[in-house]
C-alpha cells in the first residue's frame, strides 16, 4: 500500500465530512467579543442590580460559552446531531441548577435568620470583651 492510500483510509474512519478551516478574521472577531464580554463581566461586579445580579452574570457566561462551543469547537459547521447533544447537555445542567436554586430559595429565610443571629452574637461578644480561656494564655507561642 502506498502512503497516500494509508492516509486516505485513516481519514475515512471518521466519516465522510470535511474539516472546516476557520478564517483568522472570524477568530479575531470572536476573540474580541470574548474579551469584551469578560470586561463586561468584571464591570458588572461593581454595579448592584439587586436580584438581577445572578441572571446577568449567567447570561454573559452563556453568551461566552455559546461563542466558544460554536466557533472554537466547530459545532457551527459540524453535524446537527452534535449540536443537539450539546443543547441536551446544557438543558440538563440548567435543570439541575434550577432544582438547586429552588432548594436554596426554600431555605433562604432560615439561613438569613441564622446569619443575623451569628452577627448579633459576634456584636455582643465584642461589646462584652473577649477573654481567652486561661489555658491558652499559659502557653508560649514560640
Amino acid at each position: 500500500m502506498s502512503e497516500a492510500t494509508t492516509t486516505e483510509h485513516a481519514h475515512d474512519d471518521h466519516g465522510d465530512h470535511e474539516h472546516h478551516a476557520v478564517s483568522w478574521q472570524l477568530l479575531t472577531v470572536v476573540f474580541l467579543a470574548l474579551m469584551g464580554l469578560t470586561i463586561l463581566t468584571v464591570a458588572a461586579i461593581n454595579v448592584d442590580l439587586g436580584p438581577l445580579n445572578l441572571p446577568v452574570a449567567l447570561g454573559i457566561a452563556l453568551v461566552k460559552a455559546v461563542l466558544v462551543v460554536l466557533i472554537f469547537m466547530h459545532i457551527w459547521w459540524d453535524r446537527a446531531f452534535h449540536g443537539l447533544c450539546i443543547l441536551g447537555s446544557l438543558g440538563f445542567v440548567t435543570l439541575f441548577i434550577g432544582f438547586v436554586m429552588i432548594d436554596t430559595w426554600q431555605y433562604e429565610p432560615t439561613i438569613t435568620a441564622q446569619d443575623a443571629a451569628l452577627e448579633h452574637n459576634a456584636a455582643n461578644d465584642q461589646e462584652a470583651g473577649y477573654d481567652p480561656p486561661p489555658g491558652l494564655m499559659d502557653r508560649d507561642p514560640h
